[in-house]
This record gives C-alpha cells, sequence and structure tokens, in this order.
C-alpha cells in the first residue's frame, strides 16, 4: 500500500488537478452554444415528440380511430411529420451526444479524485487543521503580484475543506436537519487492537465519502465555475480582480450564477438514464440534488443547507483575499465580521455560530505571539488547529524560546490573558510600553508565510504530538 502524501505534496497534486478543472471550464463555455446547448435543445425536442406521439398512439388504441389534430386535417400525415422531425433530433443527438458523455465522464473524474482526496483529509480533526493551515502558509505574501490569481485558484480547495470540518461539528452537535445526510453519517466502532481507540464503520465511511461529502465538496469547488464563462470575461474586461460599479456587479453575478447552474448540469452533467443507467440513476440523481442545492441556496443569508458554503466563502473572503490591495492582518477582523453577520442576519446564526467556536478569532495558519509561562518573554507561534477551547484562546506551534527559533514546536493552548495582541495580557506582563513597542513596531500579529517558506522544515513542524501544553 502506497504512503499518503505530505500535507504539502498532497496541496500540490490539488492545485494542478484543479487547475485542469479550471482550464477545461474555460474550453466547455467556449464550446457550449455549439455542442451542448444544441444537445440540450434536440434531447429535448425528441423527448416532446415522443410525447405527442406516444399520447396520440395511445388514443388511437383506447378509442380504435386517431384523433383530430389541431391545424392539420390529415392525423396520418401529421404523424409522418412528426416521425422525420423525432428521426432528425435523434440523428443529432446520436451524433454529438458521445462528445458530451465523453465530457461529462473526464470532469466526474477528475473533481471526484480531487474531492475525494479533500474529503479524506477532513475526517481526522488533527489532519484537517493540518491541511487548512498549510494552506494558510503557503498562501502568497501581500507584496506578491501574483497573490490575487492564487489565491482566486486554491480558495475553493480552502473553502470545501471548511464546508467539511464544519459540517463534522454540526453533525457532532446534532444540528444537521438533513435526512439524506443523517441517515449516511458512519457510525463509530472500536479498534480491534485498541478498545479505547474508536473509528468510524470503513464501509459506512466510503458511503458517507462517495454519496454526502464528495458532492459537497464539489459544490464548493464549483461554486463560482460560471465566472470562466465568456460573458463573464467580457465584463471583467481582461481583469479579474477590478473593483466593478454596482450594475455591472450585478450583472456579472447574474451571469455568473447562471452560467453555473449551465456547468452544473451540462459541464458536470445532471445525472440521465441513458448515461447512469436505471440502477444508478436514483444515487447519482440524489447526490446531484444536494450539491445543486447547496449552490443554489448560498446566496439566501437563512438557508441551512446554503450556509454550509456561505458561511466559510464570506470567512475566506478575508483569510485568503483576492483584492488589489490586502493587508495581512485584516484576516484577524474575520470573526467580528461574522459576528457581526449574525446580528445583522445575513448569515444563518445557528450554523454561524458553531463556525466562530470552531475557528476562533485567531485563524489557522496565522502567526501571533504570547507571553509563555515557562520563559517569561513574548514568544513567537502559528495557529494550528480548529477548535479552540474557547474562541479567544488559541491552539499553537511554538516556534521561538526566548525569543530565539527553535525546533521542537511544541503545541501550546494559550489563552486570552497570554496572548500579546490583548492588552490585559500586556498590562499584567513584567515588561513597560516601551518595550512592546521596540519589539512590536509593524503589531502583534505577524505572516508566517515567508517564514514557511525559507525557514520552516515542514515535516518537522507538522509531526504528530498528542501533548498540548497548558499556558
Amino acid at each position: 500500500m502506497s504512503q499518503p502524501q505530505f500535507v504539502t505534496e498532497l496541496l500540490n497534486t490539488l492545485k494542478s488537478k484543479y487547475q485542469l478543472v479550471l482550464d477545461d471550464a474555460v474550453e466547455f463555455f467556449a464550446e457550449y452554444k455549439t455542442l451542448h446547448l444544441i444537445y440540450a435543445k434536440e434531447s429535448k425536442k425528441f423527448e416532446e415528440i415522443q410525447h405527442q406521439l406516444t399520447t396520440i398512439y395511445n388514443y388511437k388504441k383506447k378509442h380504435n380511430v386517431l384523433p383530430n389534430i389541431k391545424g392539420h386535417s390529415d392525423a396520418k400525415s401529421y404523424i409522418s411529420e412528426l416521425e422525420a422531425i423525432k428521426l432528425r433530433s435523434q440523428a443529432e443527438v446520436d451524433k454529438i451526444e458521445p462528445k458530451v458523455f465523453a465530457g461529462f465522464k473526464k470532469r466526474q473524474a477528475l473533481l471526484t479524485t480531487v474531492a475525494t482526496a479533500i474529503a479524506k483529509s477532513m475526517i481526522n480533526e488533527r489532519d484537517a487543521s493540518q491541511f487548512i493551515a498549510t494552506m494558510m502558509l503557503r498562501a502568497p505574501l501581500p507584496a506578491d503580484h501574483n497573490r490575487c490569481d492564487i489565491n482566486e485558484k486554491t480558495k475553493p480547495i480552502y473553502i470545501a475543506a471548511l464546508v467539511v470540518s464544519l459540517l463534522s461539528q454540526l453533525i457532532n452537535k446534532d444540528i444537521i436537519d438533513d435526512d439524506y445526510i443523517t441517515s449516511r453519517i458512519p457510525t463509530l466502532t472500536e479498534n480491534e487492537k485498541d478498545p479505547d481507540l474508536v473509528e468510524h464503520h470503513e464501509e459506512e465511511l466510503e458511503i458517507y465519502i462517495t454519496e454526502v461529502l464528495n458532492p459537497i465538496i464539489v459544490a464548493a469547488l464549483l461554486h463560482n465555475i460560471g465566472s470562466y464563462c465568456v460573458e463573464a470575461e467580457a465584463i471583467y474586461q481582461g481583469d479579474r480582480y477590478q473593483v466593478l460599479d454596482e450594475e455591472a456587479r450585478k450583472s456579472l453575478i447574474k451571469t455568473i450564477s447562471e452560467h453555473t447552474n449551465i456547468y452544473l448540469n451540462w459541464g458536470f452533467g445532471k445525472p440521465l438514464e441513458r448515461y447512469w443507467g436505471e440502477e444508478n440513476l436514483d444515487i447519482e440523481l440524489d447526490k446531484f440534488d444536494l450539491m445543486q442545492s447547496i449552490v443554489k441556496n448560498y446566496p439566501k443569508s437563512q438557508s441551512p443547507i446554503g450556509n454550509l458554503l456561505r458561511i466559510p466563502m464570506i470567512y475566506s473572503s478575508f483569510t485568503l483575499s483576492t483584492k488589489l490591495q490586502h493587508d495581512f492582518r485584516f484576516i484577524f477582523k474575520a470573526y467580528d465580521i461574522l459576528a457581526s453577520g449574525i446580528e445583522k442576519k445575513v448569515i444563518y446564526q445557528p450554523y454561524a455560530e458553531v463556525f466562530l467556536n470552531m475557528v476562533g478569532k485567531y485563524p489557522l495558519g496565522a502567526g501571533i505571539s504570547f507571553i509563555s509561562l515557562e520563559t517569561g518573554y513574548p514568544e513567537r507561534a502559528i495557529v494550528s488547529a480548529l477548535n479552540p477551547p474557547d474562541p479567544t484562546t488559541a491552539i499553537v506551534k511554538q516556534l521561538t524560546r526566548r525569543q530565539v527559533y527553535a525546533d521542537d514546536h511544541t503545541q501550546v493552548a494559550v489563552t486570552k490573558d497570554y496572548i500579546v495582541s490583548n492588552s490585559t495580557a500586556r498590562k499584567n506582563s513584567e515588561f513597560d510600553t516601551s518595550y512592546y513597542k521596540k519589539q512590536f513596531p509593524n503589531g502583534y500579529y505577524w505572516n508566517p508565510s515567508e517564514a514557511w517558506q525559507v525557514d520552516l522544515e515542514h515535516k518537522k513542524f507538522w509531526r504528530r504530538d498528542n501533548r498540548l501544553k497548558p499556558n
């Protein structure tokens, strides 16, 4: 059995595969009107004519005579016309269908591969934290001229990870009220070798990944795919990150929504019996309906299923910003802005409260400083885990000891009374105001991306450590 990829290798693989999804989406939208739209129209025409013919023949079977057709003096000649049109439509469908179905197969296989890899990285909370934090640590620095482009193409993967993590917390707290999802939650069983260790039932977990997590993840990956259509590009005019006026912005939102729905139905492919077969059609339709429901409802502030995606999307707009002007410290406002969103009813409160407790005030992968009880000095650390004991606390990997970089990367649970950004912590410390001004001339938060790129040994940073030192 091959060893699972280390998180940085996995993220490189996912980034490359998702780029293939985006490149293919551009091609799909370019040929949609000359291929998929014709296929859709001819298929619909064939079905409508078949329905008319069936109705006519059923009438004849019941009454032993052909019905009178409005506008036609001869029912037989009308039937002949319908049969001729039906044959032409069938011939057009038969000609186009192989290419349409090949596109379904290619896109579904690629997106399923990406979704499954993300899903399996989210089952264990520690793995999920590592995945999300590493995405932040790999993010380009604010001055990087490719920052917007890189963040835009990695953000859907980041959002998908947050969506699955949120879903896990909602399930744990018995807040999810969706029969399709709850009926597929895998049971926990004792490990045969270690009775103290519980794990998911293997077959049930596979079903849960395939039938629940994958459709949800694909929804997150594709929620903005319509932005790659020709019509959206005409609005962007070569600059995807410009600030648009209100009229253009509304037009863009409408265009993206319409073309995302087109992609779901004809790019990814709404399940058709002639493609999936009768035996598999029902479950494929259920999976598609879950995916489409999330994409359709995320703009709705009080839709529970939509907020699975909506809340992480809003959060990610701060943590992986695509704005041309960006200050890293702005990510620390994400918690308060979401909390404000609850009060303003722009997000669904039950899910939002769980999400805020999950991410806490200090985003995964962010750099903070805390006053160490061990050394008595402010030490640098990187936020490393979801679900801190309290939103005002942070679980971190300590980087310095006595303000000198050390490589043991102890995991510490730091309370707000020792986090340097809190004025109370500074006031209660042994150091005066002048010390903090000198030590922290650029503020109390810091961006660890440069250290991640240059100084930190990634595998050593993420080595398994079951200890959690209180501070």
